[in-house]
């Protein structure tokens, strides 16, 4: 009987560390998913029928999320349409509460989840453009 750590035994590969661009796709992907999960229960509950604006933002976020290819933020165009989704998301959050407290709204901890993943991706942003300057 062969002994469980054998020489013929391949020693388990260690999981690659991602870089910090990698790092910085992966949450830029979570928070577009996470936006847009929040954005389309809120069109399907007709939340934005006192709110036209909103619902427009609604949906160019959604115009921006089709951008990213099945999802998933792997390079830099989809990076870059991932900006977009969180801008016009934060847009269309600004016109159902311009002090983006959500405390009169239903969903109100989950509408502050979404607001702190997109500024998230905003601020990754804002640093890319920072050191390219």
């Amino acid at each position: 009987m062969a002994s469980k750590n054998s020489k013929h035994d391949k020693p388990r590969a260690k999981a690659a560390a991602r870089t910090p661009e990698q790092k910085r796709w992966l949450r830029a992907e979570e928070a577009c998913r996470h936006a847009m999960d929040q954005l389309f229960a809120m069109q399907r509950g007709e939340r934005f029928a006192d709110n036209e604006l909103a619902g427009k933002y609604a949906v160019m976020a959604g115009i921006h999320y089709r951008k990213i290819r099945n999802g998933k933020v792997l390079g830099a165009a989809d990076f870059n349409a991932a900006v977009e989704v969180s801008t016009a998301t934060r847009r269309c959050l600004q016109q159902l509460d311009a002090t983006l407290s959500f405390t009169t709204l239903q969903d109100d901890p989950a509408l502050l989840a979404v607001l702190q993943q997109i500024d998230s991706v905003l601020e990754d942003y804002r640093q890319l453009k920072g050191s390219k300057d």
